[in-house]
């Protein structure tokens, strides 16, 4: 069984304790990482705590009670459990020869559970302590290494007096592919976002180089050396590839960036509707008013104008582009590259292969072979107002 407790985190330099205001959820609940638990007031503002994994919570603090910073306030496990057997993984957690495992830049960080709720409540920089003492750290460590700091022995290095001072729950800094028509459709889903925001752009073309969209500034041309570096050097979190007319470039930047084990997001407009049990890949453009049905499986790196539904039960593959209003309806599945233009309907239960581009109103209702090009035969008539 999977459990993870959930700590109490520090908003303030100098915040020692909170108070619960109310929990939005009770013991027994179903909860999706991200998801808002509850409210807590510290002395100087109101702040959500989000569950860290998707599971069931047990709840271990009453509304109103004050807690310190650190402490644990419940716990989520993949299956439920009572209160008894939350409260027993906790004692195991608090037990000072318990040693958590810490990933950071590809190094294993050993450290009790005291030491680690020391540095949490005291602001200090993990990594830094193992750079340090390049041992299991103890609680006499972070003791020492605070003194240290308070007597001006050691300096903690920092590049944004935010980010990196308060790293719990930061934004996620975003990295845009392509700085046309398409950057500007995705920077205004991200500005919707609270929990995102593009920090640069790359695009191919030199004129741009060193303007903005929307405020974001173009850094420089598409080069994956160049792209994995900045993102090694933490000047970004996450990529998200802009282009909707080149498919092959889609797939050729997600493939490329994805050799560097560089992160891609998912930019999914607040208005869509997602239903359940669907899922959905990484990478993916989801642009405003869309509908993902109950069920529906999105592979990867696909772009969905506004006002697409992907209906219940559908599969669709990966590196797909879709112009506005694409309705399809029940278990359609949709191979790799399709392009679709603009207005198009799909009835039930119809396969498009791979690579293939279905035009600006086309009702398909027959399969679309591979590699193929499906036009409507549009008849209209044009001619001077009288």
């Amino acid at each position: 069984m999977k459990l993870e407790a959930v700590y109490l985190p520090a908003m303030g330099v100098n915040d020692i304790h909170a108070k619960i205001v109310d929990w939005k959820k009770k013991s027994g609940d179903k909860v999706t990482k991200g998801e808002i638990l509850c409210s807590v007031e510290t002395t100087k503002a109101i702040f959500d705590v989000e569950a860290t994994m998707t599971g069931f919570i047990t709840i271990l603090t009453d509304v109103g009670a004050e807690v310190s910073i650190g402490d644990i306030i419940a716990v989520i496990s993949d299956s439920s459990i009572t209160i008894n057997e939350a409260i027993e993984y906790v004692k195991t957690l608090q037990n000072s020869n318990n040693v958590e495992s810490i990933e950071s830049e590809n190094n294993e960080i050993k450290i009790t559970e005291k030491a680690r709720l020391l540095a949490l409540r005291n602001n200090v920089d993990i990594t830094a302590l193992k750079h340090r003492y390049n041992k299991k750290i103890t609680e006499a460590d972070v003791i020492k290494f605070i003194d240290q700091m308070k007597k001006g022995e050691i300096k903690q290095e920092f590049k944004d007096t935010v980010d990196d001072l308060y790293p719990i729950n930061k934004v996620q800094r975003i990295a845009i592919i392509g700085g046309g028509d398409g950057a500007v459709q995705v920077i205004d889903a991200i500005t919707k976002i609270p929990q995102k925001r593009a920090v640069m752009i790359f695009d191919d073309k030199k004129s741009l180089t060193g303007k903005f969209v929307a405020g974001v500034p173009i850094v420089g041309k598409f080069d994956a050396k160049e792209i994995e570096d900045r993102f090694n050097d933490k000047q970004f979190d996450s990529v998200i590839i802009s282009i909707s007319t080149s498919i092959q470039f889609r797939k050729k930047a997600y493939e490329l960036l994805k050799e560097r084990k560089i992160t891609f997001t998912n930019v999914i407009h607040p208005s869509v509707v997602i239903g359940i049990n669907s899922s959905i890949g990484e990478g993916n453009v989801i642009l405003a008013n869309c509908h993902i049905g109950a069920c529906a499986k999105i592979g990867d790196n696909n772009f969905i104008s506004a006002y697409c539904s992907i209906e219940h039960h559908n599969n669709l593959g990966n590196h797909c582009s879709f112009g506005p209003g694409v309705i399809t309806s029940s278990k359609v599945t949709i191979g790799d590259m399709v392009r679709f233009g603009t207005g198009v309907f799909i009835e039930p239960h119809i396969t498009i292969g791979s690579e293939s581009i279905i035009s600006s109103g086309c009702i398909i209702w027959k399969d679309i072979p591979k590699k193929t090009i499906a036009k409507s035969q549009l008849n209209y008539i044009l001619r001077d107002v009288e």
